[in-house]
């Protein structure tokens, strides 16, 4: 029997969010393969249902929340060490898997200095413009992105001096989010209205949005709401106050039955401000529901119809989503049209069709010659 390939995650975020959750369905689809998987965390808890070797990450107070100068550096590089001492433990690492992005994952890259893995970079948001960002980029064996983070993701190639288009660049590949079938949303129920919002508390999922909403709608047509919600830690960014006193709202921190929940409503409101992907949306659309998303020009905005798979309102204008709301709720029969129409799109994001590509690059030991040779044309 070959020896099991070994594939090392970073996670140094604190909290639970989309890019973790696409993370663990990307490794469901190795199960099968030959491979073992160990997890560096600061957040144990996302990986205690999985078969991953999981350690926590150590991280001084002083150094939880510095996102730039020295500080910045100090704490990537307490990250590396902590890696490098993790390999004395764990054995060889063939392929390091960089979940966030390079600002998140920068330990890594330098890790990788020492231990000489692979490493298999995924984008799920907007980049900074950074030189050490784009040199990471640069030096990453493969980078699988969102199509939505491109112009972010040219403009930091751009200030580490790399002018080329991503498509010039052969190590750099799109990808979309998908979900698996062994944890495949429930079907919603179509009996009465009942409105569905999940999230973290960052301000830019637009959580006072829904709030401001629901306030908007006369007490007597109010809708039973449930909020998922999941509180940020670590964070320098502002968020939002939960649970909060407004009538018919449940809330749920990080419930551990979000399926339940989510099958017992049937109206999903997204009021992300132009949310890179939105696997949250994904997942609503698979389980049958009515989603509501802005007209914002992301992801699903642009892959949705209004009045055909979705209801659409523009994005901020509280009244507009209160009326989309009250639309939604009061005929059920398009609402389940709508829920149906949408789950039929979600078929397209099955886990194995998605992460294919991510699944063959964390699972190969052969060094990646396209990317070295695009390295040695960029420094050349």
């Amino acid at each position: 029997m070959s020896k099991l390939k070994h594939i090392l995650v970073l996670d140094p975020i604190a909290f639970s969010g989309g890019s973790k959750v696409s993370t663990k369905h990307v490794l469901t689809q190795l199960e099968d393969k030959n491979v073992r998987v160990s997890v560096l965390t600061a957040d144990t808890k996302t990986w205690r249902h999985t078969q991953a070797y999981t350690k926590a990450l150590w991280m001084p107070v002083a150094l939880e929340k510095a996102e730039q100068g020295l500080a910045y550096f100090a704490r990537h590089l307490l990250i590396a060490l902590q890696l490098v001492w993790f390999r004395l433990y764990i054995g060889r690492i063939d392929t390091a898997l960089a979940a966030s992005g390079p600002g998140v994952d920068l330990g890594l890259y330098i890790a990788k200095l020492i231990l000489g893995y692979r490493l298999v970079q995924m984008i799920h948001g907007p980049v900074a413009k950074s030189r050490t960002i784009g040199r990471c980029l640069l030096h990453a064996d493969n980078v699988f992105y969102l199509e939505s983070t491109s112009d972010s993701l040219c403009t930091a190639l751009s200030a580490a001096g790399c002018h080329q288009a991503l498509s010039e660049l052969t190590h750099f590949q799109t990808f979309n989010n998908g979900l698996p079938k062994n944890t495949w949303p429930t079907q919603c129920q179509y009996d009465n209205a009942v409105v569905f919002w999940a999230a973290s508390l960052l301000k830019w999922k637009g959580l006072d949005t829904l709030i401001e909403a629901l306030k908007h709608i006369h007490s007597s047509q109010h809708i039973d709401t449930h909020v998922c919600f999941i509180r940020p830690e670590q964070t320098t960014l502002p968020t939002s106050e939960a649970p909060q006193d407004v009538m018919n709202v449940s809330w749920h921190e990080t419930p551990d039955n979000l399926d339940e929940i989510r099958s017992q409503s049937n109206i999903f409101v997204s009021t992300s401000v132009k949310e890179p992907f939105g696997l949250s949306i994904l997942e609503a659309m698979a389980a049958g529901m009515c989603v509501i998303i802005p007209k914002d020009g992301a992801y699903w905005d642009s892959q949705l119809t209004h009045g055909v798979n979705c209801l659409k309102y523009q994005a901020g204008d509280i009244t507009a989503l209160a009326m989309s709301l009250q639309s939604a709720q009061s005929d059920m029969r398009s609402l389940k049209r709508l829920g149906k129409a949408a789950s039929v799109i979600a078929q397209q994001y099955r886990a194995e069709i998605c992460f294919g590509d991510i699944c063959e690059a964390l699972a190969t030991n052969a060094e990646s010659k396209t990317s070295a040779l695009t390295r040695r044309e960029v420094q050349g």
